[in-house]
């Protein structure tokens, strides 16, 4: 049986060595980690591991589920069944939906379910580097891939995952989508003065606005991609972007190109950029008091992807809507699985696969083979 040791490591007063410094932020946010000398002692390891602070975050909730759900770790039998009883209770928790309003909550996705899965499959792997555990009870596993063998070693995961295309917006959402973009103006009632600088600030985020949407759609740049870009990544003759591999999921490097049409943009974008430039190497500069000269970050090309989808009403629309678009465009262009992979950044071929079957591309060829093949049953209509 799993049970969790707590016999090393340990101070003279029963808790774990956590450094101060590394404690300050995150105590506040997860008080019951906060308060378990276990917890604390993970949270060390991540901190020494160098861990994003998305990466603790998302830890962090899992462990703090975890002991709403089992009380103190050390005294939690951390075995499969468990395991099985935190899902359980995972299931039935209801989450507060800041769009439903106060009374408005909703059960944890399956998604939610596996990132806290993550988090106690990384737990239960610290207790066992530590000697605290005799193995880890999370199952590790997903469905068998395309292209292996039954007999392969792969397993279902603990909670199943459905598989749903990406929402594309079709031509007549598309071209909302760019008058919403080309027209995008404040409706607020401000006095001269204000509405004077305000208009001045709104020209240039009309235009970085802009410059965000065609980059990220040219380059099918995800999110961080997008607002990490700096000038010295642009090859402005050849219209070649380098994006740099600590700002990519798959920890690569890879160039990606612009259109001309964005090429002229950037132009005007970067005449812009220099009444904010201060010496920051961010392409896309904040133009508020608040945060004047600073680079933007994802939080704002959030709110920029939010407002052109309730401007343009298509609500399907995201910051990541413009890559899943741009790689289906690129596969019923015909172009090549592995360079499409290449150009996406992406570290397996099945992720690319999922836009070469969004663009009907295969099955199109397939149907105008057969066609000639093929029995009409509606001669007689």
């Amino acid at each position: 049986m799993a049970v969790i040791n707590m016999r090393n490591n340990v101070d003279a007063s029963g808790a774990e060595e956590l450094p101060t410094a590394a404690k300050l932020w995150w105590t506040a946010r997860f008080t019951r980690c906060a308060a378990d000398d276990v917890a604390c002692g993970f949270f060390a390891d991540l901190d020494v591991r160098g861990l994003s602070r998305n990466t603790v975050i998302a830890y962090g909730r899992a462990v703090e589920d975890l002991i709403a759900f089992g009380g103190p770790l050390r005294s939690l039998n951390l075995n499969v069944h468990a395991v099985h009883g935190f899902i359980a209770y995972l299931r039935a928790l209801r989450f507060q939906s800041r769009r439903r309003g106060p009374s408005g909550s909703r059960p944890l996705s399956p998604a939610t379910i596996r990132q806290r899965l993550v988090g106690l499959r990384a737990l239960a792997d610290h207790l066992v580097d530590a000697g605290r555990l005799d193995r880890n009870p999370v199952a590790r596993g997903a469905m068998r891939r395309m292209g292996q063998p039954h007999d392969s070693r792969g397993r279902r995961g603990l909670v199943p995952m459905p598989k749903r295309l990406p929402t594309l917006p079709d031509d007549a959402a598309w071209g909302r989508l760019i008058e919403a973009l080309r027209g995008r103006q404040t409706r607020d009632k401000l006095n001269d003065a204000a509405w004077g600088r305000l208009i001045e600030a709104l020209r240039g985020r009309q235009t970085r606005d802009k410059l965000m949407f065609m980059l990220a759609y040219d380059g099918a740049l995800r999110r961080s991609e997008l607002v990490s870009l700096r000038l010295d990544d642009f090859d402005f003759s050849a219209r070649f972007v380098a994006v740099r591999a600590e700002n990519t999921k798959s920890g690569e490097s890879r160039t990606v190109m612009y259109s001309e049409a964005t090429g002229t943009v950037l132009a005007g974008y970067l005449a812009e950029r220099r009444r904010l430039h201060v010496g920051g190497p961010s392409l896309f500069l904040s133009a508020s008091t608040r945060n004047r000269s600073q680079g933007v970050s994802g939080f704002t090309w959030g709110l920029v992807a939010a407002a052109l989808a309730r401007d343009a009403s298509v609500p399907s629309f995201s910051t990541h809507t413009l890559r899943h678009l741009r790689l289906t465009d690129l596969a019923r262009a015909g172009l090549d699985v592995a360079e499409i992979a290449r150009f996406a950044g992406h570290r397996s071929i099945e992720s690319t696969l999922l836009y070469i079957h969004l663009s009907g591309r295969d099955l199109a060829r397939a149907f105008r083979r057969a066609a000639p093949r093929l029995v009409n049953r509606f001669d007689g209509l």
